[in-house]
């Protein structure tokens, strides 16, 4: 019985260790400054992590197709801070936001930017190595939106 507790007991520590740690992150990238924003009119390419997607890539694993749509910058802007994006910044044709996880208060990076009726998009993670998926569905969830 006692050793029981004794397993049960470390592998608690190992577990709140563990959720300490990934919390820490969270928390470590809301104050990460990331390397955003257009270079030479268009979004930034995504380095080789695969926690990033981007209409500015050519590459598979991090490639996305522009979303055709018909709303203003200003309509983009209002739909994306309804379906949980935190405006930073607009300046003309460009809009940066951020996505802030619930549970362990990761941060992710989004950016857009409108050509006409052809919105380019960059959506990535500020810290680790993978996203599970997550900036692609996000990007693919803001399509929807602007359906």
């Amino acid at each position: 019985m006692k050793k029981g507790k004794i397993i049960m007991t470390t592998v608690a520590i190992i577990v709140l260790a563990g959720l300490g740690y990934f919390k820490g992150m969270g928390i470590y990238s809301s104050s990460k400054v990331m390397d955003i924003g257009v270079k030479e009119g268009k979004l930034k390419v995504c380095i080789e992590k695969p926690n990033c997607v981007s209409t500015t890539n050519t590459n598979k694993e991090h490639k996305t197709s522009v979303i055709v749509t018909n709303f203003t910058l200003e309509e983009i802007i209002e739909k994306l801070i309804e379906n949980d994006l935190e405006l930073i910044k607009s300046d003309g044709n460009y809009a940066h936001f951020t996505h802030t996880s619930t549970l362990m208060s990761y941060v992710d990076d989004i950016e857009i930017m409108l050509n006409d009726n052809e919105l380019s998009i960059r959506s990535a993670s500020r810290v680790g190595y993978s996203d599970m998926g997550k900036n692609r569905e996000r990007v693919e969830l803001i399509r929807d939106i602007l359906k």
